[in-house]
């Protein structure tokens, strides 16, 4: 008989816990998941599908809803200003933002962010001042670096070099330059011009225009792109036309460049580039839900930067090696 109670109390007790399991399940999935808000210019632009990616993987883990924003270019802190504002009228929980060019976003983002998490994504904010640290979270590749690396391997020579680089009031822009010519100082090397991008500006046919260089460096990826869909167009041509376009060009122009592609690793795939530093778009989108992920569970954590990594490949680089697929899984 004694036992028999016995049975009957641990029986019920393991419905009581199966009965708490369930409504405990309902519950959770009845619970709204927070949003966050992703405001990428051109959104829609195939050099932001690795970041997009570690960003959806990163949500689906911290149950977080993302909320793409279907943007055009953001060309000034007005412009984006008026992209948080719509979204913070749909009730947005927190934000995940590439700083618009300009040195009045700082002071924009701290205004209209200041009661609800933001973290920036791929570049840091603009500053006149160098040395200046930002008070946000950022999650970027180190952009002084990548200009340094860059310069350090076309230093060794004399020769004339052109670049090209994003807008001109933006912090990678900005790094990128300093890092590359401070790599170059004391070489033999001349820099012949530089070509800051401007709205509705067609970059191919703007370096077209330039003098001839003997190394053309390219320190944005979306003027990467653009420059190997004119490589792309001109390999169609027939071999004569091809042979005119390349006079136009420069001959044996080397191009060293920034690139956040599948398009940009193609490229150097097919030797049209000499020497790539590609961002890993998958870890800066992963890294900056998790971390806003982190601030929404908890107010009171206070969030941090990351430094993300960037892959160097060059002509000896096999895209076929066990480390480089790893990292091309993210632009699949």
């Amino acid at each position: 008989m004694k036992k028999n109670k016995i049975t009957f109390f641990a029986m019920e007790l393991i419905l009581l816990v199966l009965a708490l399991f369930f409504v405990w399940k309902i519950f959770i999935q009845n619970v709204p998941e927070k949003r966050v808000a992703v405001i990428l210019p051109e959104s829609g632009d195939q050099r932001w599908d690795s970041l997009i990616k570690g960003m959806k993987q990163s949500a689906k883990e911290n149950h977080i809803h993302l909320v793409i924003c279907n943007t055009d270019d953001i060309e000034n802190a007005e412009a984006e200003k008026e992209a948080i504002e719509e979204q913070k009228n749909n009730h947005i929980d927190a934000f995940i933002v590439l700083p618009a060019p300009g040195t009045d976003t700082k002071e924009m983002l701290t205004k209209e962010c200041s009661d609800v998490p933001v973290v920036l994504v791929v570049e840091d904010l603009y500053t006149e001042d160098a040395e200046a640290t930002s008070k946000f979270s950022v999650v970027a590749p180190d952009y002084y670096e990548m200009g340094k690396y860059i310069g350090g391997q076309i230093n060794s020579r004399k020769q004339t070099i052109g670049i090209v680089v994003g807008r001109k009031d933006t912090e990678a822009a900005a790094s990128a330059v300093r890092g590359l010519t401070d790599a170059l100082e004391g070489s033999d090397c001349q820099i012949l011009w530089h070509y800051y991008q401007e709205k509705d500006q067609d970059v191919c046919e703007k370096v077209k225009e330039q003098p001839k260089v003997d190394t053309l460096v390219v320190l944005d990826p979306g003027a990467l792109d653009q420059l190997g869909d004119q490589l792309e167009e001109t390999q169609e041509e027939t071999q004569e036309e091809a042979q005119e376009e390349t006079q136009e060009q420069g001959a044996g122009t080397k191009i060293y460049g920034i690139g956040s592609s599948m398009k940009a690793i193609a490229l150097q795939d097919y030797g049209k580039t000499q020497g790539l530093v590609v961002l890993d778009g998958y870890e800066i989108g992963y890294k900056s839900v998790e971390e806003i992920a982190k601030k929404i569970k908890n107010r009171l954590y206070k969030m941090e930067s990351h430094e993300t990594e960037v892959k160097i490949m060059d002509q000896d680089t096999k895209l076929l090696d066990d480390e480089i697929e790893r990292f091309l899984y993210s632009y699949e």
